[in-house]
């Protein structure tokens, strides 16, 4: 009886897990069958005392980026972001930012992952705002911008939330 018990529960435990693990899965693109997309970074920070808004955008052109460029780099000094954009050769690149609403504290965006499939492009952001024992004296807007393979389809965001460790419960 006690196997029968014992075998039982590692069973059920293992459904339980794979059940748990089917759940967390990502969803798929809308287009069908998925590709990774491999991007390099052009810059990732926080902007230290920059106010802001939510940015989820992509330039296809130089005068897209120019313009996309500036308004990152609003109420920043040049030291912090250069007036020029990174270059990117937009015959054969595209450009994508993110970047979170100003944060109180410690905090990261991050571009997780572009997949591409027929129908679009998926782009999955990881926002992590402070965790809330955090103490700070200055805020911060946290940016991310790649760039990537020059693609037709419609560029579609998913965002997921995480948190940033600010370290030991006093903030410090």
């Amino acid at each position: 009886m006690r196997r029968f018990l014992g075998a039982s529960t590692a069973f059920a435990a293992s459904l339980l897990l794979l059940a748990c693990t089917g759940s967390a899965a990502p969803k798929r693109p809308r287009g069908g069958r998925a590709e990774a997309v491999s991007f390099q970074t052009l810059v990732q920070r926080g902007i230290p005392g920059q106010a802001g808004e939510r940015i989820q955008e992509v330039a296809r052109d130089a005068a897209s980026w120019k313009a996309l460029w500036a308004k990152l780099r609003e109420g920043t000094a040049p030291e912090v972001l250069p007036e020029e954009p990174p270059a990117v050769d937009f015959s054969r690149e595209m450009a994508i930012v993110a970047a979170m609403p100003t944060q109180g504290c410690v905090s990261a965006v991050t571009v997780r992952s572009v997949q591409r499939a027929r129908k679009e492009v998926v782009v999955t952001v990881l926002e992590a705002p402070p965790a809330p024992n955090c103490v700070c004296i200055v805020s911060q807007r946290p940016i991310h911008a790649i760039r990537l393979p020059r693609f037709p389809e419609p560029v579609r965001f998913v965002t997921q939330q995480g948190q940033t460790s600010c370290g030991s419960p006093s903030g410090r």
